[in-house]
């Protein structure tokens, strides 16, 4: 029974080993187009208002929004490169563990 548990374990390995890149370059991807989908919505808005001093009007609310969420952001891109790196040494760290 030990050589069919080992094909199947090697099996999952190899899928995990090969889903694990995708999965953490999905993640960073979609994290790095969120706030830019965002912010194109944002700016949409002022195109929708019928009159010059009505984009003017949703134009100011929309510029300070704009620079929050570029804030938000920056902050995401920084917490994203922490876990990025934090979860790819995991990774590395799980493959090159010694056996027990």
């Amino acid at each position: 029974m030990d050589v069919p548990m080992w094909f199947a374990l090697l099996i999952l390995e190899l899928i995990g080993a090969l889903i694990k890149p995708f999965a953490l370059t999905i993640r960073l991807f979609a994290n790095m187009i969120a706030g830019h989908i965002v912010l194109a919505a944002l700016v949409g808005l002022i195109l929708l208002a019928p009159t010059i001093a009505g984009q003017i009007g949703v134009g100011i609310p929309v510029i300070a929004l704009s620079l929050m969420i570029r804030l938000l952001e920056l902050f995401v891109a920084f917490l994203q490169a922490y876990i990025f790196m934090f979860l790819t040494t995991l990774f590395i760290a799980s493959a090159v563990a010694p056996e027990h």
